[in-house]
This record gives C-alpha cells, structure tokens and sequence, in this order.
C-alpha cells in the first residue's frame, strides 16, 4: 500500500503567497493565443481546466515582453495593454477554482522567431555557425536598456491583469540564458566575459521587475541548471546565479535543464529517469540553504515520484506538466475522487509533437486537451444499445465514451486482456509504462459499466444474434509480411519482441519506429543487428526527442544501419541481396532470422464480412486507417460522438 501522500498536498508559501499545495503547471507554449498574441478563449479553457484540476500553481505559457521576443507562431504576448483584458478574465477564471497563477515573461533572442515577430533576431553575440540567420543584429547598450524596461513593463501588466506572480524565463536558450551563457555570449563589455558580467543581465531584469511591481509581489526565475552542450552554463555557474538572485530577493526557483542545441533534454521522454532533474535542484536548493523554495521539472510523472522528490527535500515544489496536460484532474482525483487518471507515459506525441506541428498543445491519451469545450459531451437523448469489436485503444476508448453518453456498451475482444497491440508495444525498452493505458481503462471502463468480455471473437453470427443498435468495429491492423520474405526463420516484428528467438545476428527489415525499436531490444540483449530501410534515415516517423535517444544506444550498441537500401532477394540460407542508392549490389549475411517490420495494414476481414451481410457499423482506429496511439484514441473519442 503506497504511503499517504502528505507533503504534495501540504500548503507552502511562496513570497507573500499562500499555494494549496506543491503542485505547479509549469509554462509550455500552447500555440492557442490570437495572431497579435492576445488571448483566446481556447486558452482560457485550457488553463481553466489546469486550474479546476487542483494544481497549486498554475504557470501561463512563455509570454513575450517586446515583439522581437516572440518564438512562437501564435505566441502570447504582453507587450502592449491589449493584452490585459484576456488575461485578467483568464486569471479570474483560473483563480475562482482556488489556484494560483503565475506568468511566465519571455524573450526568444536568438530563439525568436522573425516570421512571428516581424523583426529582426537580436542576439547576444554573433557567433558564426551559432547565430547564422541573414536577420540577426546583436543587441546594442541602448536595446538591452529597453528590453530590460520592456520586462517591468510587461510585470506592471501582469500585475494589473490580476495575475498571483512572474516567472523570469531564464532556462532553455532563451535571451536571459544567452546572456548568463559562455557558449552564446562572447561579449567583451560589460554584459559577457567573467561570471558577474554574465549574470548582469540576469540581475538587471529582475531588479528592474522587482522595482516596478514591488516588494509584496512574488517573481521566481527559471533556470537551465546545466545546459548539456560544451562550453555552456555549469552547475557551479548555476548555484552561483542562484545564490545572487536570492540574495537580491527573489521569491523561488524553477530548476530545469538545456538549451536550443539540447532540447531534447526538455519535456525528455520514457527512457530518461523520473525525476531526472531532482539531483540538480538538490544542489541549487543546497547553494542556498534552501532560503525560497525551489521547483522542479523534469518527468516528475505521478504523485508517488512527486511526493519522494519532496519527501527527501531535493525541491519544495514539483512541476508536473505533461501529467497534467494528459489529466488536468490528477491533484483532485489523487486527493479526493481517487477516480481513474489518463497517466502520461512521455511519448511526447501530443504535447511537445502537437506544438511543433503548429496544431497547438494537446495529449496523445486525451483528446480534450487543448480541446476543453470543443465537444458536445452530454448525454445522448437516444441511449443506444452499442456492441464495440476489438479492445485495443481506439476500442476501448469508442466503448469508454459512448458508456458516459449513456448508451448500453459490450466491447468484444479475442484474447485474453484489453489492449490490442499496446501489448506489443510494450514490450520494447522503455516502454513499460504504456501498461499505465491498460490500467486506466481497465478500472474507467468498469466504472463507466460497460460489459467486457474477453477471450470472445465477434463473427456475423454473434452480432446478428444478440442485435445491437450500432456496432463499432475496432479490430486493428496486422503486421504486413510480403511473399519474398517467407523463408525459413522469418518473423515480423511482433514475434521478436514477444520472444521468438532470433540468433545470434538478425536482420531487420524495414527501419521505422517499429523495426528501429525491435533493434532497441534486440541489440540490448547482445545481438548483432543489422537495420535496413529503404528511406534515408531511421526512425522517421518516431517523436524526435525520443528518436535522438534511441539512434545513440544504436550506434553505442554498434549496430549496423543501413539506409537507402533496398532488398532484392532473400535466399533459404538467409542471405540476403540488397542494392544501394547508387544502384550497387551487395550480398549481406548469412543472418540466423530474417525479422519483418515493414509496417501493418488494416485489419478489415470482419468488416467486409458484415458489409457482405448488410449489417451497418463504424470504424475507429486501424482497422479505418493505421496510425499511432494518439491517432487511435481520437478515432475511437470522435466515433463515439456520433452515436
């Protein structure tokens, strides 16, 4: 039985302000906000939602402070007073549900966008090979006087909006980190060169914020605590600032971790440790003998994790913010309802992929993300009686949806247990937690009172028989294996992970995400793989920060990857012929397996038999059009709203 959990939910003070508890919404750009960066009722909806959900502290995106700051396309803004009427109705909103809401004040620098902003990139030195853009001008005495202006101008609106407190962006390769950085500064005034000349700029802004909004006010600062590139900022550079900052007064801490050239080091993915940056903020929380309390970022996934990192005072408070976008309701469900939580298991495919999309921020295991009010969720006025085929995750969340609309929901599947190919893709390295789906539907699906029977395989016969009003058909994909690939100690994919024995040296055939993770594992146990693909590069159609972890244990494993190649023949023995982008052939192997991962296809058997019997159905998921998780739990949410 897991330990109360009594410091999470234990108030803690912030400056003047009195938190809930420890939990903070951290600032990720949405890409909701209006063209000219004001507010949107989107956005509102959003961060209300944060903020129903029981969050302590709710931080609003990276907002820029001067138009050239702006980094994102549909960034939000608090340069001018335009801004202020949305994001005081924003703040009233969020804080009638007891949170407290902070804003996050920005400037891109080199990061800007000048797309966005419409002016030129203003850099802190112009660094050949670092700051190659045609449109950047390194920033003058005079512009870094007004930029440090524009932040107290930006702070005294954010006062006004009614907002609780500010957060200085500090972290992540953005302006007040360019100039606090040895790799991105290279002044030779008085703003670059020594440790006080680099954290000036730092200081200048917050002594300029501070003298504007006043003593009374809390302003945090974040902070990359390392940067992961050579020559960046250290850790001892990092407690140093942090020393400064405190000793000039600000109110708290927001450690995390990277810059521009690492973000994949940002928002990391499952196979990076939980609470990766809890070390970091321990020696941060140390350097100032924990005087203001410090947060941290990075996979603090769950509320045990949470509870651990303040239980052995590595911080005072915990940024949980994919958790938070895939549930907005965890703090509340964890402390009081104890219902469900959709968990996040860091796929990054709708939060991290949906902002660099252009499609705005949103959930892989949560279609409401980032959609709060776009759906009409209510009951049906015509409660249904409605058979779902195929307890994968378009299946389960089809029959999850439709039970809380009030129709009467079966949901049929084969084997033994819900999940579909989530149980394949499981079975990879690092991604074990997409078990957490199965748990969440398995206890939602209950509660919701729809019947599931498993180890039972819908035909035309069951489904004439037992007459529902609506069926929706949910029966996947299968693993594609062409005619020449049919040797003796070949295998798909899936047999691989599930435990077939390759030998010693397999062959990989295809070098997607399915193929690439298969190498993951297999070279993981020793073996000598090889990987080939016919496209350029592997792994394209993997999320990009967990590709650029997997391709590196790859090449540490030394395995052989061969792209731009195309397999003309596989003989019995398992030597395989291949010709190369330059139309040069070659004879690879012997290889001990020939193992397939050349994609699935729609799985449409059932549904050309019920056509072929003229009984009507919907598809969701993979039996429509193969995707992804995320692809599959929309197919199966938006099915269901058409009943």
């Amino acid at each position: 039985m897991m330990e109360p959990l009594m410091k999470l939910f234990s108030p803690v003070q912030l400056g003047s302000l009195t938190l809930k508890n420890r939990i903070v919404f951290p600032p990720m750009s949405t890409k909701f906000a209006a063209a000219d960066g004001t507010v949107t009722e989107r956005m509102i909806n959003y961060y209300e939602a944060r903020a129903m959900g029981g969050a302590g502290l709710v931080t609003v995106e990276a907002t820029y402070i001067h138009p050239s700051g702006n980094s994102f396309t549909r960034g939000l803004g608090l340069a001018s007073d335009r801004s202020i009427p949305g994001l005081k109705d924003m703040a009233a909103r969020m804080k009638r549900h007891g949170a407290r809401v902070s804003i996050q004040l920005q400037h891109g620098g080199r990061a800007a966008n000048s797309t966005a902003s419409g002016q030129a990139v203003l850099v802190v030195s112009s660094i050949p090979g670092l700051t190659s853009y045609t449109d950047t001008r390194e920033i003058s005495e005079e512009e870094i006087a007004m930029l440090i202006s524009a932040w107290g101008d930006a702070a005294v609106r954010a006062r006004e909006a009614g907002l609780d407190a500010i957060e200085l962006h500090g972290a992540h390769g953005y302006l007040i980190s360019q100039f606090f950085s040895p790799y991105t500064n290279r002044r030779r005034d008085a703003w670059g060169g020594s440790l006080e000349n680099r954290m000036r700029f730092a200081l200048e802004v917050y002594r300029e914020v501070r003298r504007r909004v006043g003593n009374d006010f809390p302003i945090t600062y974040r902070m990359s605590a390392v940067e992961g590139v050579s020559g960046g900022i250290t850790l001892e550079d990092s407690r140093a600032l942090a020393a400064a900052l405190v000793a000039e007064g600000i109110n708290g801490l927001h450690v995390s971790i990277g810059l521009r050239e690492t973000n994949f080091m940002v928002s990391a993915p499952s196979c990076v440790p939980r609470a990766c940056n809890a070390e970091l903020a321990a020696s941060i929380r140390e350097s100032i003998r924990a005087a203001v309390p410090v947060i941290v970022a990075g996979r603090i996934t769950d509320e045990h994790v949470a509870e651990k990192v303040l239980e052995e005072e590595k911080a005072d408070l915990v940024a949980m913010g994919r958790p938070l976008i895939a549930d907005p309701f965890l703090p509340e469900k964890v402390q009081y309802t104890h219902a469900p939580v959709i968990r996040c298991i860091s796929c990054n495919e709708g939060c991290v992929g949906g902002a660099a999309r252009g499609t705005g921020i949103g959930c892989a295991l949560n279609p409401l993300s980032g959609l709060e009010k776009a759906y009409d969720l209510s009951p049906s006025a015509a409660p249904k009686n409605v058979m779902v085929i195929g307890a994968g995750p378009a299946g389960m969340e089809a029959a999850l949806v439709a039970a809380r609309r009030g129709h009467k929901v079966t949901l049929l599947e084969k084997d033994g247990k819900l999940g579909g190919l989530l149980n394949t893709a499981c079975l990879p390295p690092y991604k074990e937690d997409i078990n957490l789906i199965m748990d969440y539907y398995d206890k939602a699906l209950s509660l919701a009172g729809v019947t599931v029977r498993l180890h039972e395989e819908a035909t035309v016969e069951l489904v004439k028989k037992e007459n529902p009003d609506t069926v929706i058909l949910a029966t996947g994909s299968q693993p594609v294996f062409p005619g020449f690939c049919r040797v003796q100690g070949a295998m798909t994919a899936s047999d691989a992970l599930h435990g077939k024995d390759t030998g010693s040296n397999p062959l990989i055939i295809g070098g997607g995400l399915i193929g690439a993770e298969t190498a993951d594992m297999l070279s993981e146990q020793g073996k000598a793989v090889t990987l080939l693909e016919m496209q350029p590069d592997i792994a394209r159609d993997m999320e990009v920060r967990t590709r650029r972890y997997l391709l590196i244990r790859l090449k540490e494993r030394a395995v052989n990857m061969l792209t731009g190649t195309q397999v003309m023949e596989i003989t019995s023995e398992r030597t395989v012929r291949v010709k190369d982008e330059e139309g040069m052939e070659t004879l690879l192997g012997p290889f001990s397996s020939i193992v397939v991962a050349v994609g699935y296809r729609p799985n449409r058997i059932l549904a050309c038999e019920l056509r072929e019997a003229g009984i009507p159905f919907l598809s969701a998921g993979d039996c429509s059009k193969v995707g992804k998780i995320m692809t599959a739990v929309e197919g199966g949410f938006k099915t269901a709203l058409r009943l």
